[in-house]
């Protein structure tokens, strides 16, 4: 899998890059480098491909970021068969403790800007969608958010570590959805970590744990947004990866109109 990090020495999980990517194709069987990759060979290499961006949440070592993306990896071959090209890694400095969260959070914000041109270059001739988890939704809608033009085409952001309003009209995000073709927005009231951890640390409700605040906007102002109620099929945190459901919601999205909201 090719892997796009903007952690120091590539693997750090505190410290950002100082400007830029590393960018290495890894055997996933034993984490070897097969190759190193400039983002300009990567982009030629991408040209009407269609392309799965994975971006991962809080508190991950490398080696942790690499098995879930082989998991998903596996699951997105077994049930989205020939939909992508490529299943593509991106790794951020989001910690490994779980006591670091303004830390991590603050380097969500930081590497926002250098997502955004990553975006940029790679959408310029490649089809992307893109899959973020927990803390992963700030990268990836902090991005977003600074784009001037649409970068993606479908968004499935699972278990979202930000605030439950920020997609609404005049909130931190909503001018995000001006660059995605489709956001959905996948959750579940079973989240222990959403409804404790990140409860406590913004005193606040997450986007990931019940869906927008506001439904009576996503039915009638958010027109590119699409609300999965993952609760009977995923059970804790980091479940989604793992749910044959999710990834059959993923596929039904590829070939027919969503529904704007959904019980999976």
């Amino acid at each position: 899998m090719i892997i796009i990090s903007s952690r120091d020495d590539f693997i750090n999980p505190d410290r950002l890059l100082p400007e830029g990517h590393l960018i290495k194709e890894i055997d996933m069987r034993d984490n070897s480098i097969v190759r190193s990759i400039e983002l300009d060979d990567l982009a030629m290499e991408l040209i009407g491909k269609k392309i799965c961006l994975l971006v991962h949440g809080y508190n991950n070592e490398h080696e942790e970021v690499r098995d879930a993306y082989e998991i998903i990896e596996e699951n997105i071959r077994l049930t989205l068969p020939g939909q992508y090209d490529e299943v593509i890694g991106y790794s951020w400095p989001g910690g490994d403790r779980k006591f670091e969260w303004r830390d991590a959070k603050a380097r969500a914000n930081a590497v926002g800007r250098r997502f955004r041109i990553l975006l940029e270059r790679l959408s310029q001739n490649t089809e992307i969608d893109l899959v973020s988890h927990s803390l992963g939704a700030r990268v990836a809608l902090k991005a977003l958010k600074e784009a001037s033009t649409a970068l993606i085409r479908h968004y499935y952001c699972m278990a979202a570590a930000v605030d439950n309003e920020s997609l609404e009209i005049d909130q931190e995000f909503n001018a995000s959805l001006n660059a995605v073709g489709n956001l959905f927005v996948m959750h579940s009231a079973r989240d222990g970590v959403l409804s404790a951890a990140y409860a406590t640390a913004e005193r606040d409700t997450a986007l990931g744990l019940f869906g927008p605040e506001d439904i009576r906007q996503v039915e009638t102002l958010l027109s590119n947004v699409f609300v999965a109620n993952c609760k009977r099929v995923v059970t804790f945190h980091g479940g989604y990866k793992r749910s044959e459901d999710v990834y059959r919601y993923m596929a039904r999205t590829q070939t027919q109109t969503p529904a704007r909201f959904e019980t999976l």
